[in-house]
C-alpha cells in the first residue's frame, strides 16, 4: 500500500495532484466519465486527501451541500453508490493505466 500511496502524494491540500504522474490519469478518468472541471477538482481532493466532506468543501471554498451535489453527480456518471466506491473506481482505473497487464 505504501508504494501505491507514493503515487498519490501531493504538495499539500491546496495543490491536489496538479502535476506529475497523476495529472494524465485524472484527465483520462474525467474524460472517460464525462466529469466537469469542478467535478474533476472534487475527485482529485477526494482521492488524494481522503478528508471528510466538510474539510473538502473548505479546501475547495464551496458549501458542504454543493460538495454533496458534485459527489452525487459523479456517482451517477460513474455508476457508483458511495464516495468510497468512487475512490475505488479511480484507484482501479489508475492501476490499470500504471500497470496495463493487471
Amino acid at each position: 500500500m505504501k508504494m501505491i500511496n507514493s503515487y498519490f502524494q501531493t504538495d499539500g491540500p491546496n495543490q491536489p495532484a496538479s502535476s506529475g504522474l497523476l495529472n494524465p490519469i485524472f484527465q483520462s478518468f474525467a474524460k472517460k466519465h464525462k466529469l466537469t472541471p469542478r467535478e474533476s477538482q472534487v475527485m482529485r481532493v477526494l482521492v488524494i486527501e481522503g478528508l471528510r466532506n466538510d474539510e473538502i468543501a473548505a479546501i475547495l471554498h464551496i458549501s458542504p451541500k454543493t460538495l454533496k451535489n458534485h459527489i452525487a453527480c459523479m456517482m451517477k456518471k460513474t455508476d457508483t453508490v458511495s464516495s468510497r466506491g468512487l475512490q475505488a473506481l479511480f484507484f482501479n482505473f489508475a492501476m490499470k493505466m500504471l500497470l496495463p497487464s493487471v
